[in-house]
């Protein structure tokens, strides 16, 4: 019977691991691009749930950030917020929207033609 608790505790803790994983708190200097984290590492910043990292994924897909003042226009992210965890936060280029090429068009050869001798 106390091998059968203890598989039992081992399975629940590895069932918990990637929830714990998640909300492992950011190191000193490591940052979140608020345009490419997931919401997963968006709940790694104090104070921020599923719900707000969610709503700030679903703002980045109609308008992605240009600037970390931008993450203002999410409900629940205050001024005192951002000034709080500035320093975990940067703002990097913007994915292409869904369905766009991203890839810069073919470029001409503008190299000069061989000369004849």
């Amino acid at each position: 019977m106390t091998r059968f608790r203890l598989l039992v505790a081992l399975l629940a803790l590895l069932s918990a691991a990637p929830a714990l994983a998640a909300k492992r708190p950011l190191a000193g200097g490591e940052r979140l691009d608020l345009n490419h984290a997931s919401v997963a590492e968006l709940m790694r910043l104090p104070g921020v749930g599923r719900k707000k990292a969610e709503a700030i994924a679903a703002q980045r897909t109609r308008t992605p950030f240009r600037r970390l003042e931008d993450v203002l226009v999410v409900k629940g992210v205050s001024p005192g917020w951002l000034e709080k965890h500035r320093a975990h936060l940067t703002v990097g280029v913007a994915a292409a929207p869904p369905g766009k090429n991203s890839a810069a068009p073919p470029s001409k050869n503008t190299a000069a033609p061989p000369s004849k001798k």
